[in-house]
């Protein structure tokens, strides 16, 4: 009876044990984000996805979020810039305030991005942004893109009601440019299957990813940013820099066009491949 009683005891000491440090990661979590705020030292850039499209069921918007992740990595290594890609799936997170506001938290650069919903931000964005509207983001920059079906079903309205709504919790937003990053994934001719990226697509991507990468690490200051923009090759007037040579294109978006096309399907071996990427919370 006494030994039993003893391995009794020690179990729970040892489930005690256990139990304290997953509670204190837990809380840690909340509390500071699940990258533990900037304690590396390493600016951030933290990609947060919203759900597939209401109309569809498509991840139309996560898969641009994975093509803009991997080429942000991409012009990490190619450059040696110190700056960290993170991609996150939100969408778990709309009816939980603590993890949503923990998604918000520790990241230099937030980019959000969703779908469209009856020409505007489907209800899911909204319910997440309503729900972490008391957390603070002063010193923080955002961004955000969109999928449509068409080129003006309200895709520009999605990505102006997130930064406003962001802005309105302290954040500082910006754009490439003039351009709302509105990605286009039907009611066109080319290409003719709805869900598909274009090599157009991917060249915005890549903009896009330069430009977050140069407010990463400029921030407010003119004369870094200058020089940066200059050495990744990025502008503010991208079309002054308008791509016209299709081979060029392909050459240098094709083979990631493809992965990010093929992986259309969510039972597709190349949507695993894709989601594996994604970070856990």
């Amino acid at each position: 009876m006494k030994t039993s009683r003893s391995r009794a005891v020690l179990v729970c000491v040892l489930l005690l044990l256990v139990a304290i440090p997953a509670a204190e990661r837990a809380e840690a979590f909340l509390q500071r984000g699940p990258t533990g705020g900037e304690t590396t030292g390493t600016p951030e850039i933290r990609l947060l996805c919203l759900g597939p499209s209401p109309y569809t069921s498509r991840n139309d918007s996560m898969r641009a979020g994975f093509g803009i992740y991997l080429l942000l990595q991409q012009v990490i290594g190619d450059h040696g810039l110190t700056l960290r890609a993170t991609i996150y799936d939100a969408f778990p997170a709309v009816e939980n305030a603590d993890q949503g506001r923990s998604l918000l938290r520790g990241a230099n650069v937030l980019v959000l991005g969703a779908s469209t919903w009856a020409q505007g931000t489907p209800y899911y964005v909204r319910r997440f942004l309503e729900l972490t509207n008391a957390e603070y983001l002063g010193g923080v920059s955002v961004t955000a893109w969109a999928t449509s079906g068409g080129a003006s079903t309200g895709g520009e309205v999605v990505i102006q009601d997130t930064l406003r709504s962001l802005m309105g919790m302290g954040a500082q937003t910006f754009t490439l440019g003039q351009k709302y990053m509105v990605f286009t994934t039907d009611e066109r001719i080319d290409p003719p299957t709805p869900g598909e990226f274009t090599l157009l697509d991917l060249w915005f991507m890549d903009q896009l990813a330069r430009y977050i990468s140069v407010v990463a690490l400029a921030g407010n200051d003119r004369a870094k940013s200058a020089e940066l923009s200059a050495r990744l090759g990025v502008s503010q007037t991208y079309y002054q820099n308008f791509p016209r040579d299709v081979a060029a294109l392909q050459q240098r978006y094709g083979a990631l066009r493809d992965r990010l096309n093929a992986a259309a399907s969510p039972t597709s071996e190349a949507w695993r491949d894709l989601t594996s990427l994604l970070s856990r919370y």
